[in-house]
């Protein structure tokens, strides 16, 4: 049997060559391999941002009829920086999955959230650590936690793949401690309403999008609902600044129970399972939750 030898020269050199491959085929990398990349670039990125030191650049202007300023410290540079790499890195890694190289992967985009979240937290967490030696264990702690994110991501790319379920459990525990340590950071700057309620407002839209995006293929209605979660946080925000003996501890506690509550009715919203009984549960809840925090928390 004679087979045609040009035609299977030409294939097999065209899968070598990588500058030859079609779009989307990643032969030969292994997303285990990316991820550790994408981790320990990251981890490098913590450690540079200890030793930048760059001039605070301070914008003034005037908002609502009262001065304001914005101070762009090499922190805020820094976080903005790993941030995006963060999301870049996961965007590199959520590729390589089959479903891409099918072409049946929809939005990425709402993969990026948590490791920007992460990353920020760890960037604007170690200046405040007092050694050396707990500033090397607390990245390396991050760098584990944005490993972990990622592997979850990636096991949840495809619902019905062995631990979905398992990661979807892990990535909402990390995104609901993510929002805890960022309202904490947050409401402890004690900043004026206009900057913190922005600023609580966005990351609150992030991380909604990452517990919502796997309830629902409509990627546009979850980030409506994420928007509609983002202005409520940012509200509360608003109102509680107005509170000004409120500790950073109790503020950042009210904040993640309304967080959770928000993210919990639009969930069940989007899944359609939003019924006056569910909306009683969380009500109770709420009720419960808020008397433990003014019973036990500081600053009632």
């Amino acid at each position: 049997m004679q087979t045609n030898q040009p035609a299977t020269w030409t294939e097999e050199l065209r899968r070598r060559l990588p500058w030859r491959r079609p779009r989307g085929d990643n032969a030969g990398v292994d997303y285990v391999d990316r991820i550790s990349v994408v981790t320990w670039i990251l981890v490098f990125g913590f450690g540079l941002s200890l030793l930048i030191k760059l001039p605070t650049t301070v914008v003034s202007f005037r908002a609502l009829g009262s001065p304001t300023a914005l101070e762009f410290s090499a922190i805020t540079l820094t976080a903005m920086a790993l941030a995006a790499v963060a999301a870049a890195g996961t965007e590199s890694i959520i590729r390589l999955h089959p479903l891409r190289h099918a072409n049946r992967l929809g939005f990425t985009w709402t993969f990026w959230a948590l490791p920007a979240a992460i990353s920020i937290i760890t960037v604007v967490l170690l200046p405040q650590i007092p050694t050396q030696l707990l500033q090397v264990v607390v990245m390396l702690i991050a760098g584990a936690l944005l490993a972990l994110a990622f592997f979850g991501l990636y096991a949840t790319v495809e619902p019905g793949q062995v631990g979905y379920r398992r990661a979807r459990l892990w990535l909402d525990a990390l995104a609901y401690g993510s929002a805890l340590l960022l309202f904490l950071f947050i409401y402890q700057s004690r900043t004026r309403s206009l900057l913190s309620g922005t600023i609580v407002s966005l990351t609150s839209v992030l991380l909604a999008i990452e517990v919502l995006r796997t309830s629902t293929d409509r990627m546009r209605l979850v980030l409506v609902y994420s928007v509609v979660v983002g202005l409520i946080l940012g509200e509360i925000t608003w109102a509680l600044n107005y509170w000004p003996l409120l500790p950073g501890l109790t503020g950042g506690l009210l904040l993640l129970l309304s967080f959770y509550l928000a993210v919990g009715i639009a969930l069940q919203g989007l899944q359609g399972r939003l019924t006056k009984r569910v909306l009683a549960e969380f009500a109770f809840f709420g009720v419960v939750a808020l008397i433990l925090i003014v019973v036990f928390g500081p600053g009632f």
